[in-house]
């Protein structure tokens, strides 16, 4: 007989089987676990860079009491945008609207100087202007404060800028 000692070839199948088994629960725990994480990576990426080029341009941003409205200038940098949220908050009310890429008509909105109700965004490393009916939108004294959040792809992100006290327009001329 040639074979001679037959309980050393069984453990050694079985120590060759129990890595086999370990290296494909590995390599199945590290599929799960990377597709996991690069989604939440590709989400928090996107929101990532939008720090400096999304803002309230304050130098023409202010609220004129004659005439109840809120100028409100917004600025794109070097950043693709699908949409942004604009939160206005003053007298214990609040409103929000979200501006896009689309000619959109928002209520109590339009765009300065030229007060058409088609609304957009503004494009890539410029800015636009907007005038918003205080009184329209249920306000019934003067904005507290701005914030805007850019929406990239279906990601809310954090606001992009804010103001804490809006100018009042009269002021400034």
């Amino acid at each position: 007989m040639i074979i001679k000692n037959k309980k050393g070839l069984s453990e050694v199948v079985t120590v060759v089987l129990f890595l086999a088994l370990a290296v494909v629960m590995v390599g199945v725990v590290w599929a799960v676990v990377n597709g996991l994480v690069k989604d939440k990576l590709s989400q928090a990426g996107s929101c990532f860079d939008t720090s400096g080029k999304i803002m309230i341009n304050n130098r023409y941003t202010c609220y004129n009491s004659t005439s109840k409205e809120l100028q409100l200038s917004l600025s794109l940098g070097d950043i693709d945008v699908e949409e942004i949220l604009v939160g206005i908050s003053g007298s214990g009310t609040s409103i929000s609207f979200k501006l896009n890429n689309g000619n959109s008509q928002i209520s109590n909105l339009v765009s300065y100087p030229s007060r058409n109700v088609n609304v957009t965004l503004p494009k890539k490393n410029a800015g636009l202007t907007y005038l918003f009916n205080m009184t329209g939108a249920g306000f019934s004294g003067s904005p507290d404060s701005i914030r805007i959040a850019p929406i990239i792809g279906t990601e809310q992100c954090e606001a992009a800028d804010s103001i804490e006290e809006v100018d009042d327009c009269q002021a400034l001329v």
